[in-house]
Protein backbone atom coordinates (compact mmCIF):
# COMPACT_ATOMS: atom_id res chain seq x y z
CA UNK A 1 0.00 0.00 0.00
CA UNK A 2 3.07 2.20 0.22
CA UNK A 3 2.63 4.97 -2.48
CA UNK A 4 5.23 6.98 -3.44
CA UNK A 5 5.73 10.92 -4.35
CA UNK A 6 7.19 12.86 -6.77
CA UNK A 7 8.40 15.62 -5.06
CA UNK A 8 7.00 18.87 -7.24
CA UNK A 9 6.04 20.43 -3.90
CA UNK A 10 9.40 20.58 -2.01
CA UNK A 11 10.09 23.79 -3.26
CA UNK A 12 10.53 24.53 0.30
CA UNK A 13 12.25 22.87 3.77
CA UNK A 14 8.65 22.85 5.45
CA UNK A 15 7.08 21.47 2.23
CA UNK A 16 9.56 18.98 2.25
CA UNK A 17 8.89 17.54 6.05
CA UNK A 18 5.52 17.89 5.02
CA UNK A 19 5.29 15.54 2.13
CA UNK A 20 7.97 13.15 4.57
CA UNK A 21 5.18 13.49 7.21
CA UNK A 22 3.01 12.07 4.47
CA UNK A 23 4.86 9.48 3.98
CA UNK A 24 5.51 7.92 6.96
CA UNK A 25 2.14 8.18 7.84
CA UNK A 26 1.00 5.90 4.56
CA UNK A 27 3.83 3.30 5.55
CA UNK A 28 1.82 3.36 9.00
CA UNK A 29 -1.33 3.03 7.44
CA UNK A 30 -2.63 6.00 9.28
CA UNK A 31 -3.97 6.89 6.12
CA UNK A 32 -6.99 9.24 7.35
CA UNK A 33 -4.35 11.44 8.88
CA UNK A 34 -2.39 10.96 5.62
CA UNK A 35 -5.27 12.92 3.66
CA UNK A 36 -5.50 15.37 6.11
CA UNK A 37 -1.94 16.94 5.65
CA UNK A 38 -2.31 15.91 1.69
CA UNK A 39 -5.35 18.51 1.52
CA UNK A 40 -3.47 21.46 2.88
CA UNK A 41 -0.13 20.55 0.20
CA UNK A 42 -3.13 20.55 -2.67
CA UNK A 43 -4.08 23.64 -1.28
CA UNK A 44 -0.40 25.07 -2.11
CA UNK A 45 -0.41 23.34 -5.17
CA UNK A 46 -3.73 22.38 -6.30
CA UNK A 47 -2.71 21.44 -10.13
CA UNK A 48 -0.25 19.09 -9.38
CA UNK A 49 -1.67 15.50 -11.25
CA UNK A 50 0.82 13.67 -9.33
CA UNK A 51 -0.24 15.14 -6.03
CA UNK A 52 -3.64 14.06 -6.91
CA UNK A 53 -3.27 11.35 -7.78
CA UNK A 54 -1.81 10.05 -5.09
CA UNK A 55 -4.46 11.85 -2.94
CA UNK A 56 -6.77 9.74 -4.51
CA UNK A 57 -5.17 6.70 -3.76
CA UNK A 58 -4.41 7.41 0.05
CA UNK A 59 -8.17 8.36 0.28
CA UNK A 60 -9.55 5.04 -1.83
CA UNK A 61 -6.98 2.88 1.16
CA UNK A 62 -8.20 4.87 4.07
CA UNK A 63 -11.95 3.78 2.95
CA UNK A 64 -10.51 0.10 2.12
CA UNK A 65 -8.81 -0.09 5.57
CA UNK A 66 -12.20 0.84 7.65
CA UNK A 67 -13.87 -1.45 5.63
CA UNK A 68 -11.68 -4.34 6.52
CA UNK A 69 -11.56 -3.20 9.84
CA UNK A 70 -15.08 -3.22 10.06
CA UNK A 71 -16.01 0.59 11.09
CA UNK A 72 -19.71 1.61 11.87
CA UNK A 73 -21.43 2.49 8.59
CA UNK A 74 -21.44 5.80 8.99
CA UNK A 75 -17.75 6.45 9.52
CA UNK A 76 -16.90 4.07 6.43
CA UNK A 77 -19.48 5.99 4.37
CA UNK A 78 -17.91 9.34 5.20
CA UNK A 79 -14.58 8.35 3.89
CA UNK A 80 -16.48 6.67 0.80
CA UNK A 81 -17.46 10.25 0.07
CA UNK A 82 -13.84 11.41 0.99
CA UNK A 83 -12.41 9.62 -1.93
CA UNK A 84 -15.47 10.19 -4.33
CA UNK A 85 -14.15 14.00 -3.68
CA UNK A 86 -10.81 13.43 -4.00
CA UNK A 87 -11.96 12.16 -7.63
CA UNK A 88 -14.01 14.81 -7.80
CA UNK A 89 -11.69 17.58 -7.06
CA UNK A 90 -8.45 16.07 -9.09
CA UNK A 91 -10.87 16.24 -12.22
CA UNK A 92 -11.48 19.60 -11.48
CA UNK A 93 -8.19 20.74 -10.62
CA UNK A 94 -5.88 19.42 -13.30
CA UNK A 95 -7.36 19.89 -17.08
CA UNK A 96 -7.15 16.78 -19.43
CA UNK A 97 -8.01 14.60 -16.17
CA UNK A 98 -9.42 11.53 -18.39
CA UNK A 99 -9.15 8.91 -15.54
CA UNK A 100 -11.23 10.83 -12.88
CA UNK A 101 -13.56 12.40 -15.71
CA UNK A 102 -14.12 8.47 -16.41
CA UNK A 103 -14.70 7.80 -12.84
CA UNK A 104 -17.27 10.24 -12.62
CA UNK A 105 -18.67 9.51 -15.26
CA UNK A 106 -19.44 5.62 -14.21
CA UNK A 107 -19.67 6.84 -10.67
CA UNK A 108 -22.67 9.44 -11.23
CA UNK A 109 -24.09 9.39 -15.07
CA UNK A 110 -23.68 5.89 -16.75
CA UNK A 111 -25.83 3.74 -14.10
CA UNK A 112 -28.87 6.22 -15.19
CA UNK A 113 -28.79 4.68 -18.54
CA UNK A 114 -27.63 1.27 -17.61
CA UNK A 115 -27.50 -1.36 -15.44
CA UNK A 116 -26.81 -5.18 -15.74
CA UNK A 117 -29.95 -5.71 -12.84
CA UNK A 118 -32.34 -6.04 -15.63
CA UNK A 119 -30.11 -8.18 -18.05
CA UNK A 120 -30.49 -12.02 -18.98
CA UNK A 121 -28.93 -13.78 -15.89
CA UNK A 122 -26.99 -16.43 -18.59
CA UNK A 123 -25.55 -13.43 -20.39
CA UNK A 124 -23.99 -11.95 -17.63
CA UNK A 125 -22.35 -15.42 -16.90
CA UNK A 126 -21.36 -15.16 -20.00
CA UNK A 127 -19.81 -11.75 -20.08
CA UNK A 128 -18.04 -12.49 -16.73
CA UNK A 129 -16.62 -15.33 -18.81
CA UNK A 130 -15.17 -13.52 -21.62
CA UNK A 131 -13.82 -10.54 -19.08
CA UNK A 132 -11.89 -13.48 -17.65
CA UNK A 133 -10.13 -14.35 -21.25
CA UNK A 134 -9.84 -10.83 -21.76
CA UNK A 135 -7.60 -10.10 -18.86
CA UNK A 136 -5.59 -13.66 -19.83
CA UNK A 137 -5.37 -11.83 -23.17
CA UNK A 138 -6.94 -14.51 -24.49
CA UNK A 139 -8.57 -11.89 -27.27
CA UNK A 140 -10.24 -14.44 -29.78
CA UNK A 141 -11.76 -16.53 -26.83
CA UNK A 142 -12.89 -13.30 -25.57
CA UNK A 143 -14.71 -12.20 -28.85
CA UNK A 144 -16.54 -15.31 -28.88
CA UNK A 145 -17.82 -15.40 -25.34
CA UNK A 146 -18.32 -11.93 -25.58
CA UNK A 147 -20.89 -12.18 -29.15
CA UNK A 148 -22.35 -15.29 -27.17
CA UNK A 149 -23.33 -12.85 -24.05
CA UNK A 150 -24.68 -10.26 -26.69
CA UNK A 151 -26.65 -12.46 -28.47
CA UNK A 152 -28.05 -14.05 -25.24
CA UNK A 153 -29.52 -10.32 -24.57
CA UNK A 154 -28.99 -7.42 -27.35
CA UNK A 155 -29.40 -4.99 -24.51
CA UNK A 156 -26.62 -5.70 -23.20
CA UNK A 157 -24.27 -2.73 -23.70
CA UNK A 158 -20.91 -4.37 -22.11
CA UNK A 159 -21.06 -6.73 -24.49
CA UNK A 160 -20.68 -4.75 -27.76
CA UNK A 161 -18.08 -2.54 -25.38
CA UNK A 162 -16.43 -5.62 -24.74
CA UNK A 163 -16.48 -6.75 -28.39
CA UNK A 164 -14.71 -3.19 -28.87
CA UNK A 165 -12.20 -3.55 -26.78
CA UNK A 166 -11.44 -7.29 -28.16
CA UNK A 167 -10.69 -6.95 -31.89
CA UNK A 168 -8.75 -3.51 -30.71
CA UNK A 169 -6.53 -5.19 -28.58
CA UNK A 170 -6.23 -7.57 -32.19
CA UNK A 171 -5.79 -4.56 -34.15
CA UNK A 172 -9.20 -5.02 -35.89
CA UNK A 173 -9.94 -1.82 -36.05
CA UNK A 174 -12.62 -1.77 -38.58
CA UNK A 175 -14.50 -4.20 -36.55
CA UNK A 176 -14.01 -2.39 -33.27
CA UNK A 177 -15.93 0.56 -35.04
CA UNK A 178 -18.83 -1.19 -36.38
CA UNK A 179 -19.10 -2.55 -32.31
CA UNK A 180 -18.79 1.09 -31.01
CA UNK A 181 -21.59 2.25 -33.68
CA UNK A 182 -23.74 -0.24 -32.58
CA UNK A 183 -23.01 -0.12 -29.14
CA UNK A 184 -24.29 3.90 -30.02
CA UNK A 185 -27.42 2.75 -31.64
CA UNK A 186 -28.72 0.63 -28.33
CA UNK A 187 -27.08 3.74 -25.92
CA UNK A 188 -26.98 7.10 -27.15
CA UNK A 189 -26.10 9.07 -24.24
CA UNK A 190 -23.48 6.69 -22.90
CA UNK A 191 -20.26 8.24 -24.10
CA UNK A 192 -17.89 4.89 -23.47
CA UNK A 193 -18.52 4.02 -26.93
CA UNK A 194 -17.70 7.35 -28.27
CA UNK A 195 -14.36 7.68 -26.36
CA UNK A 196 -13.79 4.09 -27.87
CA UNK A 197 -14.37 5.27 -31.31
CA UNK A 198 -12.23 7.99 -31.75
CA UNK A 199 -9.39 6.49 -30.62
CA UNK A 200 -10.19 3.21 -33.06
CA UNK A 201 -10.59 5.96 -35.79
CA UNK A 202 -7.27 7.35 -34.61
CA UNK A 203 -5.08 4.08 -34.68
CA UNK A 204 -6.66 3.66 -38.11
CA UNK A 205 -5.52 6.68 -39.13
CA UNK A 206 -8.91 8.30 -39.64
CA UNK A 207 -8.34 11.78 -37.46
CA UNK A 208 -10.66 13.80 -39.39
CA UNK A 209 -13.82 11.25 -38.66
CA UNK A 210 -12.17 11.07 -35.04
CA UNK A 211 -12.55 15.61 -34.51
CA UNK A 212 -16.78 14.75 -35.76
CA UNK A 213 -16.85 12.33 -33.38
CA UNK A 214 -14.94 14.33 -30.97
CA UNK A 215 -17.37 16.97 -31.70
CA UNK A 216 -20.40 14.62 -31.48
CA UNK A 217 -19.57 13.35 -28.19
CA UNK A 218 -19.45 16.77 -26.23
CA UNK A 219 -22.85 16.92 -26.70
CA UNK A 220 -23.54 13.82 -25.00
CA UNK A 221 -20.84 13.76 -21.97
CA UNK A 222 -18.12 16.58 -22.40
CA UNK A 223 -15.58 14.48 -20.50
CA UNK A 224 -11.60 15.05 -20.54
CA UNK A 225 -10.78 12.18 -22.64
CA UNK A 226 -12.36 14.15 -25.53
CA UNK A 227 -11.02 17.37 -25.03
CA UNK A 228 -7.42 16.11 -24.69
CA UNK A 229 -7.86 14.19 -28.05
CA UNK A 230 -9.34 16.97 -30.00
CA UNK A 231 -6.34 19.16 -28.58
CA UNK A 232 -3.80 16.61 -29.87
CA UNK A 233 -5.98 16.43 -33.62
CA UNK A 234 -6.56 19.63 -33.83
CA UNK A 235 -2.60 20.57 -33.18
CA UNK A 236 -1.71 18.17 -36.10
CA UNK A 237 -3.88 20.18 -38.27
CA UNK A 238 -2.48 23.33 -37.62
CA UNK A 239 -5.28 24.31 -35.43
CA UNK A 240 -6.17 25.03 -31.92
CA UNK A 241 -8.71 24.32 -28.82
CA UNK A 242 -9.00 27.36 -27.72
CA UNK A 243 -10.49 25.86 -23.71
CA UNK A 244 -9.66 28.27 -21.68
CA UNK A 245 -9.70 26.09 -18.79
CA UNK A 246 -9.33 27.49 -15.26
CA UNK A 247 -8.82 26.26 -11.72
CA UNK A 248 -12.47 26.03 -9.87
CA UNK A 249 -12.26 27.06 -5.93
CA UNK A 250 -15.31 25.60 -4.88
CA UNK A 251 -17.66 22.99 -5.76
CA UNK A 252 -19.98 23.05 -7.62
CA UNK A 253 -23.43 25.13 -6.86
CA UNK A 254 -26.09 22.66 -5.68
CA UNK A 255 -29.40 23.54 -4.07
CA UNK A 256 -29.38 20.52 -2.24
CA UNK A 257 -25.60 18.75 -1.62
CA UNK A 258 -26.92 15.02 -2.34
CA UNK A 259 -23.03 14.15 -3.16
CA UNK A 260 -21.94 15.21 -0.19
CA UNK A 261 -19.44 17.33 -1.72
CA UNK A 262 -17.33 19.60 0.62
CA UNK A 263 -14.82 23.01 0.17
CA UNK A 264 -11.52 21.57 -0.26
CA UNK A 265 -9.47 24.85 -1.10
CA UNK A 266 -9.04 26.96 2.20
CA UNK A 267 -9.06 30.02 -0.21
CA UNK A 268 -11.91 30.79 -2.82
CA UNK A 269 -11.24 34.48 -3.37
CA UNK A 270 -13.71 35.94 -6.80
CA UNK A 271 -15.78 32.36 -5.88
CA UNK A 272 -16.38 33.86 -2.66
CA UNK A 273 -19.95 35.89 -4.78
CA UNK A 274 -20.16 32.08 -6.73
CA UNK A 275 -20.80 30.76 -3.40
CA UNK A 276 -23.08 33.25 -2.15
CA UNK A 277 -25.08 33.99 -5.10
CA UNK A 278 -26.52 30.62 -4.36
CA UNK A 279 -28.23 31.41 -1.08
CA UNK A 280 -29.90 33.97 -3.46
CA UNK A 281 -30.68 32.26 -6.17
CA UNK A 282 -31.79 28.44 -5.26
CA UNK A 283 -35.31 29.44 -4.11
CA UNK A 284 -36.05 29.99 -7.60
CA UNK A 285 -34.09 26.41 -9.00
CA UNK A 286 -35.19 23.06 -8.66
CA UNK A 287 -32.66 20.03 -7.25
CA UNK A 288 -31.09 19.49 -10.43
CA UNK A 289 -30.64 23.40 -10.94
CA UNK A 290 -33.04 23.73 -13.35
CA UNK A 291 -34.93 27.02 -13.54
CA UNK A 292 -38.54 25.90 -11.76
CA UNK A 293 -41.42 26.86 -14.34
CA UNK A 294 -43.19 29.06 -12.27
CA UNK A 295 -40.75 31.82 -11.69
CA UNK A 296 -41.14 34.55 -14.15
CA UNK A 297 -38.70 36.32 -12.83
CA UNK A 298 -36.08 37.34 -15.91
CA UNK A 299 -33.14 35.26 -14.66
CA UNK A 300 -31.13 32.51 -16.41
CA UNK A 301 -32.48 28.95 -16.62
CA UNK A 302 -29.61 27.45 -14.86
CA UNK A 303 -28.07 27.92 -11.52
CA UNK A 304 -24.31 27.49 -12.25
CA UNK A 305 -24.84 30.43 -14.74
CA UNK A 306 -26.76 32.47 -12.57
CA UNK A 307 -23.96 31.96 -9.82
CA UNK A 308 -21.32 32.82 -12.90
CA UNK A 309 -23.07 36.07 -13.50
CA UNK A 310 -23.69 37.04 -10.11
CA UNK A 311 -19.50 36.11 -10.06
CA UNK A 312 -19.20 38.77 -13.03
CA UNK A 313 -21.27 41.32 -11.53
CA UNK A 314 -19.39 41.41 -8.12
CA UNK A 315 -16.24 41.25 -9.58
CA UNK A 316 -16.73 44.14 -12.25
CA UNK A 317 -14.07 46.33 -12.50
CA UNK A 318 -11.31 43.93 -10.76
CA UNK A 319 -8.45 42.61 -12.05
CA UNK A 320 -9.26 39.12 -11.95
CA UNK A 321 -7.57 37.22 -14.76
CA UNK A 322 -9.06 34.05 -14.43
CA UNK A 323 -12.57 35.49 -15.55
CA UNK A 324 -11.42 37.96 -18.22
CA UNK A 325 -12.61 34.94 -21.16
CA UNK A 326 -15.97 34.45 -19.20
CA UNK A 327 -16.54 38.06 -19.80
CA UNK A 328 -15.66 38.38 -22.87
CA UNK A 329 -17.88 35.07 -24.11
CA UNK A 330 -21.13 36.64 -21.46
CA UNK A 331 -20.69 39.97 -24.15
CA UNK A 332 -21.56 37.38 -26.68
CA UNK A 333 -24.38 35.64 -25.14
CA UNK A 334 -21.95 32.19 -24.72
CA UNK A 335 -21.69 32.21 -21.23
CA UNK A 336 -23.84 28.85 -20.86
CA UNK A 337 -22.25 26.29 -23.79
CA UNK A 338 -19.22 27.77 -21.84
CA UNK A 339 -19.68 26.66 -18.54
CA UNK A 340 -21.60 23.27 -19.48
CA UNK A 341 -19.76 22.09 -22.19
CA UNK A 342 -16.37 23.99 -21.82
CA UNK A 343 -16.22 23.89 -18.07
CA UNK A 344 -18.55 21.26 -17.60
CA UNK A 345 -18.94 19.05 -14.24
CA UNK A 346 -20.46 15.78 -13.37
CA UNK A 347 -22.21 17.54 -10.82
CA UNK A 348 -23.37 19.97 -13.73
CA UNK A 349 -25.08 16.91 -15.77
CA UNK A 350 -28.82 17.78 -15.68
CA UNK A 351 -28.04 21.21 -16.65
CA UNK A 352 -25.70 20.30 -19.45
CA UNK A 353 -28.12 17.82 -20.22
CA UNK A 354 -31.31 20.12 -20.51
CA UNK A 355 -29.48 22.59 -22.11
CA UNK A 356 -28.36 20.49 -25.10
CA UNK A 357 -31.45 18.98 -25.46
CA UNK A 358 -33.33 22.41 -25.90
CA UNK A 359 -30.03 24.28 -27.70
CA UNK A 360 -28.47 22.19 -29.31
CA UNK A 361 -27.19 24.52 -32.38
CA UNK A 362 -26.19 26.69 -29.88
CA UNK A 363 -24.09 24.46 -28.40
CA UNK A 364 -23.09 23.23 -31.73
CA UNK A 365 -21.97 26.48 -33.19
CA UNK A 366 -19.74 27.08 -29.95
CA UNK A 367 -18.21 23.87 -30.36
CA UNK A 368 -17.35 24.67 -34.27
CA UNK A 369 -16.90 28.50 -33.65
CA UNK A 370 -15.77 29.29 -30.57
CA UNK A 371 -13.74 26.08 -28.70
CA UNK A 372 -12.17 25.09 -31.87
CA UNK A 373 -10.42 28.13 -32.61
CA UNK A 374 -7.24 30.27 -33.38
CA UNK A 375 -8.15 32.41 -30.08
CA UNK A 376 -8.84 36.00 -29.56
Amino acid sequence: MVISLSMPAQKNNANYRAIKKIERLKKREKFEDAGIRMRKILNIYPVSKILWDDYIKITLFDYAKKIKNGAPNLIAQNSLFNHYNAVYYANMSVPFNSKASKILRGLYVDKIYFTKKSLDEKSLETFQKAKLEMDAQNYQSAIELYEKSYTLDSNNYSALVGLVRAHSKLEYYGKAIQYCNQANQIQPLMNESNVLLVTALLNKGESAKALEVCKKSLLVYPEEFIFSMMNSILENQNKQLFRNWILRLSSINNVKDYYHREQIFNRHLHFTHYMKALEIGKKYYDINGILKKDVTLPINQYLEVYCWEKMLEATKGENVPALNYARYINDKGLLEPYLLINLFNVDLYAQFRHFVENNKSVAENYINEELISDGL
